[in-house]
C-alpha cells in the first residue's frame, strides 16, 4: 500500500486555495486600515468538568489588503491580539491570544452586519483548571463572529471559538465558549 507524504494535504490545500481566484470573479486593492478596540466577556458551552468564563480587551489592525467578489461581498483582513483572564475550576489564569481575522461585509453599504472568521495563536498562563487539563502553555483559537455596527463607530459583537492544542500534548480536551463584547472603531 502506498503512503502518502505528509505533506500532500498541505500541498493540495494550498492548490486549492490558489485556485479560488480563477473559480470567483474578485478584485483585490489595498484597503483603508482602522484601528479597533473592545471588551469581551463569554463562557463555555460544553462543560465536561469545568464551567468557564473569560473577560478580555482586544484590539484589531485593519489590514491593507481586500478582496471585492462581484459588487456585493467585500472580505478584509484584520490582525488581532488580546489579553485576558479566563476562569474554571476555582483557577483564573492569563490568555493572550495574536492572529488574524477575515472580515466579510456588504461592498455596497459598508454596515450594519459584519462577519469575521479567523484563527489566532493563543497562550494561557495556567493549563490545569480545576479537573480539566489543556495540555501546555501553547494553544490555538479559531472563531466565527457576528458585528452588528450601532453607528460608524461602535459594533456589538456575539463570537463563538473553540481553543485546543491541536494535538501538541497528551492532553487536548478543547474549550468551546460564546463571547459577546463591545467595539469602538477609531
Amino acid at each position: 500500500m502506498r503512503r502518502f507524504s505528509p505533506s500532500l494535504p498541505v500541498h493540495l490545500a494550498t492548490l486549492f486555495l490558489l485556485s479560488i481566484g480563477y473559480l470567483f470573479p474578485c478584485t483585490a486593492w489595498s484597503g483603508p486600515t482602522s484601528w479597533e478596540a473592545g471588551l469581551r466577556a463569554g463562557a463555555s458551552i460544553d462543560e465536561k468538568d469545568e464551567s468557564f468564563n473569560q473577560y478580555d480587551m482586544a484590539l484589531s489592525y485593519g489590514l491593507p489588503w481586500s478582496w471585492q467578489w462581484g459588487r456585493s461581498i467585500q472580505v478584509d483582513t484584520h490582525l488581532t491580539t488580546s489579553v485576558g483572564v479566563l476562569e474554571g475550576g476555582d483557577d483564573a489564569g492569563l490568555v493572550g491570544q495574536l492572529g488574524f481575522a477575515f472580515v466579510f461585509g456588504s461592498a455596497i453599504n459598508k454596515r450594519p452586519v459584519e462577519i469575521r472568521a479567523g484563527s489566532a495563536l493563543t497562550l494561557i498562563s495556567e493549563h490545569e483548571y480545576g479537573d480539566d487539563d489543556f495540555g501546555g502553555p501553547v494553544q490555538f483559537t479559531h472563531h466565527i463572529s457576528l458585528y452588528y455596527w450601532l453607528m460608524d463607530e461602535l459594533s456589538l459583537m456575539a463570537r463563538l471559538q473553540h481553543m485546543s492544542n491541536a494535538g501538541l500534548y497528551s492532553e487536548n480536551p478543547g474549550l468551546d465558549m460564546v463571547m459577546l463584547g463591545m467595539i469602538y472603531c477609531f
